[in-house]
């Protein structure tokens, strides 16, 4: 769920302290986006969609772990809606947790947990996120068995 800051600029990712728009242009090897309207030509370029698990809630502040009164997105709509879409990535544990929690029986391609890319997650270094986040490459490159 974007933060405030997010939410003010109607931007997904739009603290400027998250490493969600240094870790994909560095997995690309592309250069770094200077405004949106770039971020999202990368994500089209490299066939990355972004969606939120939740579409609304009520929480304080950026923090997800204060969210409450969670209402999901209708990810299986998407999925059908787009049945390229070949594997899910969540971003955090909170992603993770509410992924699993309003979907994790139903939908049946490939979902994998990627560190939170907000600098909430301080506890993991830059360069280990972006290891970890570099796993999304090949299976958006050629059609690995890992996705």
């Amino acid at each position: 769920m974007p933060g405030p800051e997010a939410l003010r600029r109607r931007e997904y990712y739009g603290f400027p302290g998250n490493h969600f728009w240094h870790v994909l242009p560095e997995i690309f090897k592309a250069p770094p986006p200077s405004n949106y309207r770039e971020k999202i030509r990368l994500l089209k370029e490299h066939r990355v969609a972004v969606w939120d698990v939740a579409k609304s809630c009520t929480r304080r502040g950026a923090s997800d772990s204060t969210m409450r009164d969670v209402m999901p997105n209708d990810i299986s709509r998407l999925i059908r809606r787009y049945p390229n879409l070949r594997t899910i990535f969540v971003n955090g544990k909170k992603a993770e947790k509410l992924f699993n929690q309003y979907f994790g029986k139903t939908i049946k391609i490939p979902v994998y947990y990627l560190p939170s890319t907000s600098p909430a997650h301080a506890s993991m270094p830059y360069k280990k996120k972006l290891e970890k986040w570099a796993r999304i490459k090949p299976c958006l490159v050629n059609r690995n068995p890992w996705c």
